[in-house]
């Protein structure tokens, strides 16, 4: 029996506790509610930036000249002049064992087998080949703007080396994507 008065004991407790939480609660949105209608039911909702002066602005200018001409104008041609034949390029030879410190040659060689591929893929336009910093490469074709940088201490030949890189920036050129990664050319 004292279990039954405990338990109706600690019923009592919670329906008083509820019906003052529902009783503030009420209270709080009959405070909010009247304030939040009469906002809304009166003024107009315009934004006045206290920042800078209120200025005027027309929005549809009226044109003082005349409607525009709607002439056409006449196309013309634009020769594009074929690219120069190429010399058969230089064969490069290095030996298998040298020093990674051999001379390096003129830019000449791998400007000619550059100008060869140009020749036979004419996407290749304005692409230029140079010995320079390749970051621990052999090559480097930095695609977007056609150049190649081929680093003085390569070991392949620079056919294959100058061979390979073409492709990335035709792969760049072709659709202004690097979809082929190194699987070039593409089979």
């Amino acid at each position: 029996m004292e279990k039954t008065g405990a338990r109706d004991h600690v019923r009592l407790i919670r329906l008083a506790t509820a019906a003052a939480v529902v009783a503030i609660t009420a209270s709080l949105a009959a405070a909010i509610v009247p304030g939040v209608v009469a906002e809304a039911s009166t003024g107009t909702a315009t934004f006045n930036s206290r920042l800078a002066m209120s200025v005027d602005v027309e929005k549809f200018a009226t044109l003082a000249v005349g409607p525009i001409s709607a002439t056409t104008h006449a196309r013309t041609e634009t020769y594009i002049a074929p690219p120069a034949p190429a010399a058969p390029p230089a064969r490069t030879s290095r030996p298998s064992g040298g020093s990674a410190t051999a001379a390096v040659p003129g830019s000449g060689d791998l400007q000619s087998i550059l100008n060869g591929y140009i020749a036979k893929y004419p996407i290749l336009a304005g692409a230029t080949a140079s010995y320079g910093d390749a970051k621990g490469y052999q090559a480097i074709a930095y695609y977007k703007s056609g150049r190649i940088v081929v680093s003085p201490t390569h070991n392949a030949s620079l056919q294959r080396i100058i061979g390979h890189e073409i492709w990335h920036i035709i792969d760049w050129r072709d659709n202004g994507v690097i979809d082929w990664g190194e699987n070039v050319p593409p089979r």
